[in-house]
């Protein structure tokens, strides 16, 4: 007789079931107030003329004389800034030529860099005066805001994980950024007030507000 082939049934076996990942976006910072340390003047010398040469020569003398009266101030910072050299217009004829060159102060005595400006007026214009936080300092403040930013993200990950009843968690990405400073200027009838008499006025330098924020993603795994 002809052999039946052999035919055998077996259950399909049960695979256990993957775990599923889930991916989480949080975000943490740290914030502290730090006390400006170093204040910035701009003073600017302007010429006009009836050729571009005249005025140009007149702000050269201006510089020259600003810049012999800081030279011997080593804990000023010192550095001349944009030079431009205008035309200026009745209507479609050039009636004339306007020159104009910006100087910048930094230092961290405000009372020394009050006489400066107060003696510079007597050919400089005052264009700002504002405050900001030295980078020596700025470095060490964000070392620690950015440890700290970095342990509140990684609390609140472990919290996120633990609430959801995972395992652990990695880190997916993660990005850090700190706020830019720019110097805070001096309210507007302040500055009058200095522009008058600065050697005479109080320049206080306040306190600014730092921060470091971290922003990632991470993913919840189960072990």
């Amino acid at each position: 007789p002809a052999l039946l082939p052999a035919v055998s049934s077996t259950a399909p076996t049960a695979q256990p079931e993957a775990p599923v990942d889930t991916r989480v976006n949080l975000t943490a910072a740290a914030h502290t107030e730090i006390a400006n340390d170093r204040l910035v003047v701009i003073m600017s010398a302007q010429a006009e003329g009836a050729d571009a040469a005249t005025p140009a020569g007149e702000v050269n003398r201006m510089m020259d004389w600003a810049m012999s009266m800081l030279k011997d101030l080593p804990e000023v910072k010192v550095q001349t800034l944009d030079y431009r050299s205008d035309a200026i217009y009745d209507k479609e004829t050039i009636r004339g030529w306007r020159v104009k060159q910006s100087l910048r102060m930094e230092g961290s005595d405000n009372r020394l860099l009050g006489d400066l400006v107060a003696m510079l007026q007597g050919q400089l214009q005052v264009q700002s005066i504002g405050y900001q936080v030295s980078d020596e300092r700025r470095r060490e403040e964000l070392e620690g805001l950015t440890r700290e930013a970095l342990e509140r993200f990684q609390a609140r990950a472990q919290h996120i994980a633990e609430s959801l009843g995972r395992d652990r968690y990695r880190i997916v990405r993660i990005h850090i950024r700190d706020g830019q400073q720019v110097p805070i200027p001096m309210a507007r009838g302040m500055l009058a007030e200095a522009g008058a008499a600065v050697a005479s006025a109080r320049l206080e330098a306040g306190t600014q507000q730092m921060s470091v924020s971290v922003n990632g993603e991470i993913e919840l795994t189960e072990e």
